[in-house]
C-alpha cells in the first residue's frame, strides 16, 4: 500500500508530507519526471483490463499494482541530454504519452490528477465556477485592448488590478523575475496588445484568506499585511505578514465542495479579500497552490494531506 509522490526535489511542502507518512509507517515512492529515463525506468504491461509492472530508481522500485494513493504536485518537465532539438521533441512526447500515461492511468485516487489540475488552472473559468457555486467574485476584464481596460475602469468607477494569467515568471537575460498583482496605470497600457490580460475591480480589502481544500475539508488562514507592498499582494513580503488560523464560513465550504466537484479536485488553494463587512470575495484557487509556509501546529496542513493519502490507502 505504497504513496507515489510526484513532484520536484525542492518543494518544502512536500518534505513535510514525507515526514508525516513516514511517522504513520505509509510507505513512500517518491519521483520526478525530469529524473526519467536517465534516474527512472520502468515497464508496464496492458492485461485484465489494467496496467501491470513496476517503476524503479538506483535505490527501489514499486509495482504499479501497489499504488494505493498518488500525490502530484509539480514535477519537472522531462530532461534529454545529448539530443537534436527534433530529437529532443519526439523523445520528450514519447515519454509524456508512454511513461507519463501509464502513471496517470493508475487505478488510485489522485491529489491532483495532472489533467484535472491542468484544466482547473485557467482563471476566467476559476471565476465562472466560483461565481455558480455561490461565491463572490470581483467584476473582472480578459482583453488585449487597451480602450477596453479604460472602459472598464469607468465601469467599476475604482481603481483596478492586473495579476498574471500564466505563469508568473518572465526570463530575462540578467536573470528571473516575479510577477505579481499591481494596480493598474491607465496611461500605461502599451504592452497590453501583446497577449491576453487580466484586469479586476479592487476589492476593498479588511484582511485575505488562503483557503486550503483538502479532501472534503477546508483549513483556512487569515492574512494580515503589514506593507504597503504586501496590502497590493501579499506574496511581494513575506516577512510583514501575520498568519493565524480562521474558522470557514459554512457558506463558503459549501461553496468550496461544489467548486471542488466540478473542478475534480481533491485539493487546491483558493484565496480571497474579506471586506470589512467580512464577506469574502473569491479571487483565484490554484490546484497546486503553496502552503508550507502556514503549516502549524494550529493549522497542521501537512497533517491534514497525509491523512488524506492514508486513508486512501486502507479504502
Amino acid at each position: 500500500m505504497t504513496v507515489l509522490v510526484v513532484d520536484s526535489p525542492f518543494e518544502a511542502g512536500t518534505d513535510l508530507i514525507l515526514g508525516e507518512l513516514a511517522s504513520a509507517g505509509v510507505p513512500v515512492f517518491r519521483m520526478d519526471t525530469a529524473q526519467f529515463p536517465v534516474e527512472l525506468e520502468f515497464r508496464a504491461t496492458f492485461g485484465n483490463g489494467r496496467w501491470e509492472g513496476v517503476v524503479s530508481d538506483a535505490y527501489r522500485s514499486v509495482l504499479l499494482s501497489g499504488i494505493k494513493a498518488v500525490y502530484w504536485n509539480r514535477p519537472g518537465t522531462f530532461q534529454f541530454s545529448g539530443l537534436s532539438e527534433a530529437d529532443e521533441n519526439f523523445a520528450r512526447g514519447a515519454a509524456r504519452i508512454g511513461f507519463g500515461g501509464v502513471l496517470t492511468s493508475l487505478e488510485a485516487p489522485f491529489m491532483n490528477h495532472p489533467s484535472k489540475a491542468s484544466a482547473a488552472e485557467f482563471k476566467p473559468r476559476q471565476l465562472q465556477v466560483a461565481s455558480a457555486a455561490g461565491l463572490t467574485v470581483p467584476r473582472s476584464l480578459v482583453t488585449t485592448d487597451a480602450q477596453a481596460v479604460r472602459r472598464f475602469a469607468k465601469l467599476v468607477d475604482a481603481p483596478i488590478i492586473t495579476k498574471p494569467l500564466g505563469i508568473p515568471v518572465v526570463s530575462h537575460e540578467a536573470g528571473y523575475e516575479q510577477m505579481y498583482t499591481r494596480v493598474v496605470d491607465l496611461g500605461s497600457l502599451s504592452g497590453v496588445s501583446m497577449t491576453a490580460h487580466l484586469f479586476q475591480e479592487q476589492v476593498e480589502k479588511d484582511f485575505e484568506v488562503r483557503l486550503i481544500f483538502v479532501g472534503n475539508e477546508c483549513h483556512s488562514a487569515r492574512i494580515d499585511a503589514g506593507s504597503e507592498q504586501a496590502l497590493i499582494d501579499w506574496r511581494t513580503d513575506y516577512d510583514s505578514l501575520t498568519v493565524a488560523p480562521i474558522a470557514t464560513p459554512c457558506a463558503i465550504e459549501n461553496a468550496m465542495k461544489r467548486y471542488a466537484a466540478v473542478m475534480d479536485l481533491a485539493y487546491f488553494a483558493a484565496d480571497f479579500i474579506v471586506r470589512p463587512s467580512g464577506e469574502w470575495v473569491f479571487l483565484e484557487a490554484n490546484p497546486s497552490g503553496q502552503w508550507a509556509w502556514a503549516n502549524s501546529p494550529d493549522l497542521p496542513l501537512a497533517a491534514a494531506i497525509s491523512r488524506t493519502l492514508e486513508d486512501w490507502c486502507h479504502t
